[in-house]
């Protein structure tokens, strides 16, 4: 039996680079920077910096986790806008052939002020993209005796490059309109793989698919409640690939965001429920104290796979603390 979850999730860690599908969050919406360069500097508060934990397919191969951090800040305050700058980094490794992808990104974006608590962003993230692999562990088909694997034998494989290096870049907008302490509107795109770079491991030419990704919310304050709801949804398109994100968290607000100081020390508590089109159910939970938020997840397989993973999906971690004075300009409490 071990042979064959070895076998499946070498599979699957190959499909990944066939389906050229890159990673992804269930908290979409707390992994700004990766998904819109267009949202760096936009958040309540001077800097951010946060990190992202994803592992999912444990029941059925060796496990998929996905690690990324990013850090932002705002670095020019101008008299039409701002200047926000940051870091991102991912590691994604995949199946029993440690496939692994690393991500480099430097997020520049400038905030125009197109009327009062109103901006429109632009960003770009030059970065670089790098794959690796390990086939020390893969299993084939030649390399089968009848009652068991000799990786002594040729696998009949083409030989392969262990890893490559890449250059990478992205661009995004992003607007937001903040009407009050509780109530805002925002939708962004942004594009991603601008320069397909070339990933194959065979040293030929595979070019690595262009990325499109739209997505937006809200912020809807419920009147004489300390209740928040926050409705969220976004659309990633790759090749063939498509992946849709709807749901909403909702938001109950133990101690304000002071007046007086505007300090980020929001005290709140929340929960939600999200759906993945034709694959995932998920709920979340989250906590915020004093410029901390910690948020987790889990998925509930609804495709096809399930089968196989029981239901079992995918668990997540994200943990972000943002620091400073939380009433500047561009200043969001929902897209982080």
């Amino acid at each position: 039996m071990r042979k064959l979850y070895i076998t499946l999730g070498a599979v699957l860690g190959m499909s990944t680079l066939h389906a050229q599908q890159d990673i992804h969050f269930s908290q979409f919406y707390s992994a700004s920077g990766l998904i819109n360069p267009g949202t760096t500097g936009v958040f309540n508060g001077d800097i951010r910096a946060m990190v992202n934990y994803r592992n999912q397919w444990k029941s059925i191969s060796e496990p998929f986790t996905t690690i990324s951090s990013s850090v932002d800040a705002k670095v020019y305050d101008g008299s039409s806008g701002f200047l926000g700058a940051g870091l991102t980094f991912y590691n994604d490794k995949a199946g029993a052939s440690k496939l692994t992808t690393q991500s480099y990104g430097l997020n520049l974006a400038y905030a125009i002020e197109l009327s009062k608590d109103m901006y429109l962003s632009l960003g770009v993230q030059p970065g670089l993209f790098q794959k690796s692999i390990n086939t020390s562990d893969l299993y084939y088909g030649t390399q089968f005796t009848g009652n068991g694997f000799n990786t002594a034998l040729n696998s009949g494989e083409a030989s392969t490059s262990s890893k490559f290096l890449s250059f990478d870049m992205g661009a995004g907008l992003y607007w937001i309109y903040r009407k009050d302490d509780h109530n805002a509107y925002y939708l962004g795109a942004s594009g991603s793989h601008l320069t397909q770079p070339n990933i194959s491991f065979l040293g030929s030419t595979d070019k690595l698919l262009r990325k499109y990704i739209f997505h937006g919310g809200m912020e809807i304050g419920l009147k004489n409640t300390n209740m928040i709801i926050l409705p969220n949804f976004l659309v990633k398109m790759q090749g063939g690939n498509r992946i849709i994100n709807v749901g909403t968290d909702v938001k109950y607000i133990i101690q304000e965001q002071s007046h007086f100081t505007g300090f980020v020390n929001e005290m709140s508590v929340g929960m939600g429920a999200y759906y993945r089109v034709g694959d995932a159910l998920w709920g979340t939970l989250q906590f915020n104290w004093t410029g901390f938020t910690l948020a987790m997840s889990y998925d509930l397989n609804l495709s096809d796979l399930s089968v196989a993973t029981n239901g079992n999906g995918g668990m997540e971690l994200m943990l972000m603390y943002r620091a400073g004075i939380g009433t500047g300009k561009g200043r969001s409490t929902r897209f982080l």
